[in-house]
């Protein structure tokens, strides 16, 4: 195929044509009160878990609320605080919504530059589910625990045994990785005897003869759960940004509570769930969680340093520099959309 030269009458008409456009772009402009028209804000996400926990902003990025808001937010699944840490610090991502127990210990070394916006969560959220032959804590001894590396479910099961006076080396902690959902479905196997599970993975188990043990919610232990996380370089040049992604967050949390169905429908996709009494109750269980919080994820200062002292003080004290974590939150990103959202404007 043979493309024609240009001749000067054909140049003269794309030309002609280019110029109209552009003339035409500012005429619209005038005509709609000379709004400029500009392209959405585009960030990056990470989502820990493909776990009911991270819903709200499934909820803005299927319902629009991210485009209404003027961003363009492309998410992505980055299980493992080996892999989403980095991509953090390498702006690779700019957003890190979740890796709660990852997220303290960097705050606790003080000096990565990371800064908490936002939390979901004021207590620990997870169920001890175990084989039915397991019937008190203490029946734990000797048994095999599943947790993941340097992950909420870890943290709870130290605590836990803590509380009841079981030393970690009583039983054998496995380390598995895949997320909560890929260590519930090795459970089912029968590679282990107790795990730390959200919904609605307890909820599965439930259904195949497995037992909740404690229900953490009940121990009232605090926790700066599913936390929004940036740097604080980004943070200083994108600050309008980051407003309007919490903005859309506390709506997209305000949705899930006053549209179940349309939660259900997010927690469904989000979970590859599809049994609605399964659904209903996860509705309910992570409904009650953000009416704790009152629809309101602020940075729970009181969260980060329980974590910090109750976790990395024991495990890893060397790491610890930092005991206190308010310098490195912000609730100025919740304060505006709170603003905005309950405030009618």
């Amino acid at each position: 195929m043979r493309f024609r030269k240009s001749t000067p009458s054909r140049k003269i008409t794309l030309i002609f044509g280019v110029v109209m456009l552009c003339l035409s772009g500012i005429l619209m402009g005038i005509g709609s009160g000379g709004a400029k028209l500009e392209a959405r804000d585009s960030i990056r996400l990470a989502y820990a878990s493909p776990s009911a926990s991270f819903t709200p902003v499934w909820i803005a990025k299927t319902q629009g609320i991210f485009e209404k808001n003027g961003l363009d937010v492309n998410i992505i699944l980055i299980q493992g605080a080996s892999v989403y840490m980095p991509a953090l610090f390498k702006d690779e991502i700019q957003v890190l919504y979740g890796g709660g127990t990852a997220v303290s210990r960097e705050v606790a070394r003080g000096d990565r530059g990371v800064v908490i916006i936002g939390t979901e969560t004021v207590y620990i959220p997870l169920r001890m589910m175990v084989h039915p032959k397991i019937q008190s804590v203490a029946d734990l001894k000797g048994k095999k625990i599943a947790v993941g590396p340097a992950g909420l479910d870890e943290y709870a099961t130290l605590l836990l045994l803590n509380r009841y006076g079981i030393s970690p080396s009583d039983v054998t902690l496995i380390y598995y990785t895949g997320g909560i959902p890929a260590r519930a479905a090795a459970m089912q196997q029968g590679l282990f005897d107790a795990m730390a599970i959200n919904p609605p993975n307890e909820h599965q188990l439930e259904k195949l003869g497995f037992r909740q043990l404690v229900n953490f919610m009940d121990l009232r232990m605090p926790y700066a759960g599913v936390p929004y996380t940036v740097m604080r370089s980004y943070l200083d040049t994108h600050r309008d940004t980051l407003n309007r992604v919490m903005l859309s967050v506390v709506q997209s949390i305000r949705i899930f509570m006053e549209k179940p169905e349309v939660a259900k429908a997010v927690i469904g996709k989000l979970t590859r769930e599809s049994d609605r009494e399964i659904l209903g109750r996860t509705y309910q269980d992570y409904r009650k969680q953000y009416q704790a919080i009152e629809g309101k994820p602020f940075p729970f200062v009181e969260g980060l340093n329980a974590m910090i002292s109750g976790f990395h003080m024991r495990f890893t004290p060397q790491l610890v520099k930092v005991k206190d974590s308010a310098p490195f939150t912000d609730r100025s990103f919740v304060d505006y959309a709170v603003s905005v959202v309950y405030s009618g404007r």
